[in-house]
């Protein structure tokens, strides 16, 4: 059986959680990196095959980019198993919403997880995770996946039930105001302009960000290689003090299965 890994990772911590979940699962794998290469075609996965979606929750949801590329992806009730990763304030309606993308797109989502990882604004938050424990429950969850793939005959006809506000409307976040830029140590190497997933840099002035386009992803921050990308000001000082200490407890990873009782 052949396992689709699908993840978008501007900072690289959603790749750390489709990889580990991915080689746990213990499957041949083939991978799409949604932020290095988009999906422009359809992706046709059969149902003897199965699919691991991983996504980054901004605001409670996925990034809308991700929304459009995942109406290529097209299952027969091809089973699927769902990655939501947080920096540590709440996922929301995130898997609820990766869930009706896939149901609509022909997949039987069998599992769901809502996993920690740094923070993709403010780092200190939930810094280093995942961390050990979450590798263990990560490694949990692929082993019941696994179970849950070996009997997917059982689960014909029958639907996940996912924590979330079915009245959900990802339109009503309107993303953050602070947004990435350049200090005076760039040296215009454009490694941002070309991982950019929305254009939100130019070659011609690397420094600025167009703010209407930023999602806040972070990616540009990722590639820099003098550390000029990144969030600057006294506002965004103040505002990482209050989200640390907001943020502060120790959330654990949430995990949800199909059940046979249902």
């Amino acid at each position: 059986m052949r396992l689709h890994t699908v993840y978008f990772s501007a900072k690289g911590t959603t790749k750390i959680c489709a990889d580990f979940i991915s080689e746990a699962l213990q499957m041949e794998t083939r991978t799409y990196d949604w932020l290095k290469q988009p999906c422009a075609q359809s992706i046709e996965i059969s149902s003897d095959e199965a699919l691991l979606f991983a996504m980054p929750v901004y605001g409670g949801f996925i990034p809308e980019r991700c929304v459009q590329m995942a109406k290529n992806l097209k299952g027969s009730h091809t089973p699927a198993i769902l990655a939501a990763v947080y920096g540590n304030r709440h996922y929301d309606n995130a898997l609820l919403q990766m869930k009706d993308l896939l149901t609509a797109q022909g997949f039987c989502v069998i599992a769901a997880g809502a996993f920690l990882a740094e923070h993709s604004i403010f780092p200190a938050v939930a810094a280093g995770r995942p961390d050990a424990k979450d590798k263990e429950a990560m490694a949990e969850f692929a082993a019941k996946c696994r179970g849950l793939l070996a009997e997917r005959g059982i689960f014909q006809g029958m639907e996940i039930q996912l924590p979330g506000d079915p009245a959900y409307d990802p339109a009503a976040y309107k993303g953050v105001a602070l947004k990435p830029d350049g200090d005076e140590t760039c040296v215009s190497c454009k490694a941002c302009v070309e991982i950019c997933p929305q254009g939100a840099i130019s070659a011609d002035a690397p420094r600025k960000t167009d703010d209407s386009a930023c999602i806040s992803c972070g990616a540009c921050i990722k590639v820099c290689p003098t550390g000029a990308r990144n969030y600057h000001g006294e506002a965004y000082q103040g505002a990482g003090v209050q989200f640390a200490k907001k943020c502060a407890a120790y959330r654990e990873p949430e995990m949800y299965y199909i059940s046979k009782s249902m």
